[in-house]
């Protein structure tokens, strides 16, 4: 099969020809129809979790997929082959992933996608809305109450925006000046270009009182540690990239969260549910072929991507 991989950490990352993986009597072989690229695919194959979990080598990239399962092992009972799937394929060891023309996975973090999207916006659903689900629950966004969302036009601030709005929340979203249109349809009702303005200074000259929540998907900990002092007593805080201070933030009266995604079935039916309902807008960036990865996960670095990235496997 073909698939996109590295022999080293750090690359270079190179179409390869590889065998087709084998399944365990709980798993399913999908083939890949489509591949989401995330700022976790570039880490990974910068050696950045090198040790912390275990890698395999050739290291196929690639965690966000959606595709057809092609085969089923003897136990499992909720999937079908022909089946229409996505999920969030992360399976240790680090190395059997989502950039190639199959993959193997348990059936347990499967789910089927959403009948109303094609495979394209189904891979592009998975990490980010997952992390998005958890960012906006972690906040406890209720109805009336502001939040500011900082990255709210990437992949994963692209769904919290929409999902802290559908609570009933008014969201303060960052946004260079060409994505702000973008992010007020997404359902912000305040926006803030962060290249031209201090957030911190432009926040506080609207909300002089104080704000109860905010989502934060790229600051470092010292800046997430500034822009925190625009919460309220009491006010809530996550992080998506583990910047939040917990301990620290607990002192001055905010509860603080740092969010990672994990496999859950479950959770993508709800994803499926919402999308399926109108209730959720895939927001599709780009796409590439498979043999352009490099190029993707290049311009995913830069963090300026509108919406999500996504590689056509087949």
């Amino acid at each position: 099969m073909r698939a996109l991989a590295e022999e080293k950490f750090g690359g270079p990352i190179a179409l390869m020809d590889l065998p087709t993986p084998g399944i365990r009597t709980d798993e399913v072989l999908i083939r890949v129809w489509a591949a989401g690229v995330n700022p976790f695919d570039w880490k990974v194959a910068d050696g950045e979790l090198k040790n912390e979990m275990e890698h395999r080598f050739p290291l196929i990239l690639g965690f966000d997929a959606a595709g057809v399962v092609e085969q089923v092992g003897a136990d499992v009972t909720e999937l079908a082959e022909g089946d229409e799937v996505y999920g969030y394929l992360f399976k240790p060891p680090i190395g059997g992933g989502a950039f190639a023309e199959y993959v193997s996975v348990p059936a347990a973090i499967v789910a089927k996608k959403p009948e109303s999207v094609r495979f394209t916006e189904a891979a592009a659903l998975p990490i980010p809305g997952l992390t998005a689900m958890d960012l906006v629950d972690a906040v406890d966004a209720k109805e009336g109450e502001t939040v500011l969302i900082v990255g709210a036009t990437g992949g994963v601030g692209s769904y919290a925006v929409q999902l802290a709005t559908r609570r009933g929340a008014r969201v303060i979203a960052t946004a260079r000046r060409a994505n702000e249109v973008f992010a007020r349809e997404l359902g912000a009702t305040e926006t803030v270009d962060h290249t031209r303005k201090d957030v911190v200074d432009a926040v506080r000259m609207t909300h002089p009182g104080g704000i109860e929540a905010i989502i934060d998907v790229a600051s470092e900990r010292n800046v997430l540690g500034r822009i925190a002092g625009l919460l309220k007593e009491g006010g809530r805080l996550a992080s998506s990239v583990y910047a939040a201070e917990v301990e620290s933030l607990a002192q001055r009266g905010i509860k603080a969260t740092n969010v990672g995604a994990q496999p859950d079935a479950r959770r993508l039916e709800e994803l499926s549910r919402m999308v399926d309902a109108g209730e959720l807008t895939v927001s599709l960036e780009r796409t590439f072929p498979l043999e352009r990865a490099p190029e993707a996960l290049g311009e995913s670095r830069t963090g300026h991507a509108r919406g999500k990235i996504v590689l056509l496997v087949d």
